[in-house]
């Protein structure tokens, strides 16, 4: 007896899936006549309104346009490992080190600064984030270059960094 009520009532829930799904499926056969008889310059310009008319949508696109800027202190790294890991060519993304990388705090991470982002540095160019710093380091950005006399020579500085939307 209780095997025939579970039948029935996955048979009734499957049927009101069906119904559901028909009903659907109805709404959008009738969005379809209505495209139909709309030109596609008066659909662009509809959707078009839609998209201007909505403020949420304009304020996402406003915050995608406007890059996100930090004052960071900027060093340079090199792949050994006194300055890194046991393992020195591999960065905490899983991808080898390389030229035109940056490693970032966590304090930045968490804010956004991923693995793949572009940054802009100030006065240094374009770079991809690659790595994270050690949890000690706030603020902070860590430029890979290859040769430990190149990143002496480079040092310390001060300046500030945005990260882009590309």
């Amino acid at each position: 007896m209780t095997r025939h009520l579970t039948i029935i009532a996955v048979l009734l829930a499957l049927a009101a899936a069906l119904g559901c799904s028909l009903a659907a499926l109805a709404a959008q056969a009738t969005e379809l006549d209505v495209l139909k008889f709309t030109t596609g310059s008066e659909y662009r310009a509809e959707v078009a309104h839609i998209f201007v008319t909505d403020q949420a949508y304009l304020h996402r696109l406003e915050a995608q346009s406007k890059p996100i800027v930090a004052s960071v202190t900027v060093t340079a790294y090199n792949a050994v490992t006194a300055q890194t890991d046991t393992d020195p060519n591999i960065a905490a993304s899983m991808r080898h080190v390389r030229p035109g990388t940056v490693a970032v705090s966590r304090d930045l991470f968490d804010k956004g600064w991923v693995f793949g982002r572009k940054i802009r540095i100030e006065g240094l160019g374009i770079f991809e984030i690659n790595d994270i710093m050690a949890a000690r380091h706030d603020h902070s950005i860590d430029i890979f270059i290859g040769n430990n006399q190149e990143c002496h020579a480079f040092g310390k500085r001060h300046t500030r960094a945005a990260l882009l939307s590309i």
